[in-house]
């Protein structure tokens, strides 16, 4: 007898970022309001196992979540697969549906607003058909009432715990404990008088250590070995010892209580019985010193057998909806997406030995230099937690303190070096004695090291100043972003390349911004720098909500020929007014490019 295969329905679920989503089954729509899209998410997925557990069907679900389309399938036991690739969202596909549509008998009731109203059921009704205008009431318009319709689901519900509910085991017995079986005390070694109280131990009294001196050998050489102490381990090696000592040394009264001491009958004992015991003695009772063994394990191999910490499950998408909305009895692993972002913030983390610089360039003005300077700086503060440095080495005035915040005071790189005998010379000098002249940039994590923006001021930083200050700062920061100017020719310019461990070449994706930024590279391999070259990075920016696609794979076709990674970024109109900038301010698809970048940058340093 054959089983029947279960009944297959197809859904299909919408999960916005302000937390208002859908649940479309043919031509009826329930909409479901709540506080965000991860609550939004657990309470769709929720519905939608329990659906499938409760009636016993297979569910094909096509979920169109905040990262893309993803093709599902729910079993009647609850588990749940991906059936194909994730897919792009098209334009307006997370749109909400404007006009519900009714279903069933309700469908020729709509002409009439009235009619409508007296023959829906009131909030909490049961629906036969599964119409949703028809189960909480819609306007005269067709449009769903404000407000959240739905009663919240707390969860883990009961029938989805009813498995392990059944089967708890109870306490196990306590198992009664064995009899203790008390250890024999061990022998006490005790003297019996021989002679005038030397005698040969018992196992009644415990006998003191043997301490030997300074020996004389067979040959009548003086034995230089340092003295050691001589403990007997049994009864016959306190024989021996005791044998030893009568020949050496002359017997030992052993004084009693209550007994009058006793005679000892002196027996001559041949040479070489007594080299023998010497010998036999020392061999029972000297300590070992065990050779090495190459082959024992050691602390390193302990170390190196320790298990990998296994992978944390999914902390975003359906995947930690599906964990959270069954109270974590589904634990599914992170997907690609999660995996890669996981991978990124692995790399940025990586432990340096020792302060890095990385140089961000391009000779034009307006290759998004500064913009890259303080995203490079602020993902390495976010991500690896603080001792950043974005620094602005232009010659002049550059415009990375107009930028970024502006802190409690207005002290700048020339401010830096008039006070930089102190720092070179005192060695108490610490990280807030920096802050006198950094800007902290709050949760970003990095500080700003500002250039001159004296309008009256002719200070010039050269290539020792920077070099000096370079010195510096690199006690203080594990990692310094500096921002350079657009003179190639200028001293300080020459001075950053040098001290470059990770070279990244910004351009828009613009013609004459990307031709600057080719003639960079061209003048970096004829003046021996081709090694850098080509372990940069090369990060191409969106100039505008518009993008120039054929332009964008050129240019990547490009730069990719000549570094070791180009890395795109999006457009971001909070970089377009070019004030301060605000890192949180920025979409989600912008800070994701910018982790990726800063990744690549990370990898090589």
């Amino acid at each position: 007898m054959t089983t029947a295969e279960p009944d297959v329905l197809a859904l299909e679920v919408l999960i916005r970022r302000d937390g208002v989503g859908e649940i479309r089954e043919g031509d009826s729509v329930e909409r479901i309001i709540a506080a965000d899209a991860d609550e939004l998410r657990n309470e769709i997925m929720t519905r939608v196992v329990d659906r499938a557990t409760s009636e016993q069907i297979v569910i094909d679900l096509r979920t169109i979540d905040i990262d893309g389309v993803f093709p599902l399938r729910v079993s009647p036991d609850g588990s749940l697969i991906e059936t194909g690739d994730v897919g792009e969202l098209a334009p307006g596909e997370d749109e909400l549906t404007d006009r519900l549509k009714l279903s069933g008998p309700e469908a020729g009731a709509a002409a009439g607003v009235d009619e409508a109203q007296a023959s829906s059921p009131t909030r909490g009704e049961a629906q036969v058909d599964g119409g949703y205008e028809a189960s909480v009431g819609a306007n005269s318009d067709g449009f769903l009432p404000q407000g959240n319709v739905h009663e919240t689901v707390r969860i883990p519900r009961v029938e989805m715990m009813h498995h392990a509910l059944d089967h708890e085991d109870g306490p196990e017995p306590a198992q009664e404990a064995s009899p203790f079986e008390q250890a024999q005390p061990e022998p006490r070694l005790e003297y019996e008088a021989d002679g005038a109280g030397r005698g040969a131990p018992t196992a009644d009294a415990v006998a003191p250590p043997v301490w030997f001196e300074d020996r004389i050998d067979e040959d009548g050489l003086e034995d230089t070995q340092p003295w050691q102490p001589r403990f007997p381990r049994d009864a016959r090696a306190q024989r021996e010892l005791d044998e030893i000592e009568n020949v050496e040394t002359g017997p030992r009264d052993v004084i009693r209580p209550g007994l009058p001491p006793q005679a000892t009958s002196t027996a001559p004992v041949a040479a070489s019985a007594s080299a023998a015991s010497v010998a036999r003695a020392a061999s029972t009772t000297a300590p070992e010193r065990r050779k090495s063994d190459t082959s024992a394990p050691t602390l390193a191999d302990l170390l190196a057998d320790k298990q990998a910490v296994p992978e944390a499950p999914a902390q975003q998408g359906w995947r930690s909806a599906l964990r959270l909305g069954t109270g974590g009895l589904i634990k599914l692993g992170p997907g690609e997406a999660e995996r890669v972002k996981r991978d990124e913030i692995r790399r940025v983390q990586r432990q340096f030995d020792g302060s890095r610089t990385v140089v961000v360039m391009n000779p034009k003005g307006g290759a998004h230099k500064t913009t890259a300077t303080l995203m490079i700086a602020a993902t390495f503060g976010e991500i690896r937690g603080g001792y950043t440095l974005a620094w602005d080495n232009n010659e002049t005035r550059g415009t990375l303190g107009w930028r970024s915040h502006a802190g409690n005071h207005r002290n700048t790189a020339v401010d830096f070096l008039r006070q930089l005998p102190r720092f070179e010379v005192s060695g108490g000098a610490t990280i807030a004695d920096v802050d006198r002249f950094v800007r902290p940039q709050g949760d970003a994590q990095f500080d700003v090291l500002a250039s001159d923006d004296d309008a009256a001021s002719a200070a010039i930083i050269d290539a020792e100043a920077f070099s000096r200050m370079h010195r510096t700062l690199s006690r203080f920061y594990r990692v310094l972003v500096v921002d350079t100017g657009n003179n190639m020719r200028a001293s300080n310019w020459e001075a950053a390349l040098d001290v470059a461990d990770q070279l990244v070449i910004v351009s828009t994706a613009r013609e004459d911004t990307a031709a600057s930024a080719a003639w960079l590279a061209d003048g970096l391999r004829e003046r021996g720098f081709g090694e850098k070259l080509e372990n940069a990075v090369t990060i191409l920016s969106s100039p505008s909500a518009k993008e120039d696609q054929a332009l964008t794979e050129r240019l990547h076709h490009h730069f990719e020929r000549l570094t070791r990674a180009v890395v795109e970024v999006p457009y971001d109109h909070a970089f377009v007014g070019g004030g301060e900038l605000s890192v949180a301010s920025l979409k989600p698809a912008t800070r994701d490019a910018w982790r990726t970048a800063t990744a690549a940058i990370a990898e090589r340093l």
